[in-house]
């Protein structure tokens, strides 16, 4: 099991962007959330098994590249700590 923490700079907030994230990870067995951050970029954090969260997150990047210019990656092992995949109020 892995939890995959990506922060996604560019125009990604007042677009939609965490609700797109949010359908696309119903198409994968991973929980975590997605989330504005206050400095102007959206966080989100997947857990699951590997393939399933870097596949969802590979979606992500590529469905919605026009919104975002960069991103900052960090992977870390461990049991999951959340139970579904949602959107997380800033």
């Amino acid at each position: 099991m892995v939890r995959v923490q990506i922060t996604f700079s560019g125009n990604v907030q007042g677009v939609g962007f965490r609700w797109n994230v949010l359908q696309i990870s119903k198409n994968y067995q991973v929980t975590g959330y997605v989330r504005n951050l206050t400095n102007g970029k959206v966080e989100i954090l997947a857990e699951g098994a590997q393939q399933e969260v870097f596949n969802m997150l590979r979606n992500v990047e590529s469905k919605l590249k026009d919104f975002w210019f960069s991103k900052a990656e960090e992977e870390r092992t461990g049991e999951p700590h959340y139970d579904t995949f949602f959107i997380q109020d800033s």
